[in-house]
């Protein structure tokens, strides 16, 4: 049996970082958001971001952002 079709982590080889630009209505929402939470906005983002992902093929997704 292939050990990634497993849910083996073992592939796994280290983290990756990705730069968010946003404008200051996004950014400060965020930023009360994770005040509001008491976590870092690095930690809001994260979870987002993971949050989307685990829900993209759900077919709940409202609306696909296009690439620029």
């Amino acid at each position: 049996m292939d050990s990634q079709a497993a849910g083996d982590d073992q592939d796994i080889r280290g983290e990756e970082s990705l730069m968010l630009h946003l404008d200051g209505f996004a950014r400060k929402t965020i930023e009360e958001e994770s005040v509001q939470m008491g976590v870092s906005v690095q930690e809001l983002a994260t979870f987002a971001v993971l949050y989307y992902l685990a829900d993209v093929d759900s077919g709940r997704i409202a609306r696909r952002i296009q690439a620029t």
